[in-house]
């Protein structure tokens, strides 16, 4: 029987896991950079690759590390519409569209134009625009990233530092795994690097924030790894999809707009202690199910 010299969950394998996920990501968008070919359908091909990297790195370790009783408990919270249920997704839903639409009222009262882009007419009209948004959400999001983020790392985060911590530090990593992005033409962070080197650096606080409300769904879906793919996704599809439609400068606008919901959403986070408590049930769950995978570990 083979003998397992560390545990599945050890933070020898997350450091690994970052590092490899950092570095395929990097090589990947930053090749056509150095190559001459961003704009090129092969170099749009190359630099989406990067976004697999967190899915490559995180399924190979819980491939690899993990006993079959914890791959399974994998399998259910990426595909279980059960734990995600239906309040969540329009939690997310609302939220993120509320971004947008202020982002856009505010647009107008500064005379950038908006109206350019008719969503309701390219929603009846052009219905297989907005469905090829939503797709490359979901591919650029679920599919892409969140086998990793959610899916192999935020728990051994959650064990070790508590959520506050482990959302900064994800957030962090995250933002800096977007610096491919910044050389890349079409970008946001590279639109919003044409307006001011200081917009382009609020894109990485931006990113933390954004993880700690993924993070907040997915500990209120019972760690659903599916619900904070969604978060993930409807981010992205307005965002990111919708607002590259637009100006720079309304980039910028929906910038600062992203970064006074988050910190508003941050704040009430950290003051509720019914989440406290839901944080707290969850970390002994993990903690919990760490230990019965282990076991079956054991020659």
């Amino acid at each position: 029987m083979q003998i397992y010299n560390t545990p599945f969950n050890t933070n020898k394998h997350l450091s690994y896991f970052f590092t490899f996920t950092l570095l395929l990501n990097w090589i990947f968008s930053l090749t056509p950079v150095l190559l001459g070919i961003t704009g090129t359908i092969l170099g749009e091909l190359i630099f989406y690759l990067g976004y697999t990297s967190p899915a490559i790195v995180g399924l190979f370790f819980i491939s690899t590390i993990y006993p079959d009783n914890a791959k399974k408990d994998f399998s259910y919270r990426v595909f279980s519409f059960k734990e995600m249920g239906i309040k969540w997704p329009l939690f997310t839903i609302l939220f993120f569209a509320s971004i947008f639409i202020v982002s856009l009222i505010i647009g107008n009262h500064f005379n950038e134009k908006t109206s350019n882009i008719n969503l309701m007419h390219m929603a009846i009209y052009e219905p297989s625009k907005i469905a090829f948004m939503l797709l490359s959400s979901f591919i650029l999001s679920i599919l892409s990233q969140e086998a990793g983020w959610r899916g192999y790392c935020i728990d051994k985060l959650l064990v070790r530092f508590g959520f506050t911590t482990s959302s900064i530090i994800l957030g962090i990593i995250c933002g800096i795994w977007y610096i491919g992005s910044y050389f890349t033409f079409g970008q946001i962070p590279y639109n919003l690097a044409q307006d001011s080197l200081f917009n382009a650096v609020l894109f990485i606080p931006n990113i933390v924030l954004l993880t700690f409300i993924i993070n907040f769904v997915y500990i209120n879906t019972n760690r659903s790894i599916l619900a904070a793919g969604f978060v993930h996704m409807m981010y992205n599809f307005f965002n990111i999809q919708l607002l590259s439609q637009y100006s720079i400068k309304l980039c910028v606008i929906s910038q600062y707009v992203q970064i006074v919901f988050g910190l508003v959403f941050v704040v009430y986070i950290l003051y509720s202690n019914k989440f406290k408590q839901k944080v707290d049930s969850e970390i002994e769950q993990i903690k919990s199910n760490d230990f019965e995978f282990e076991l079956d570990l054991q020659p």
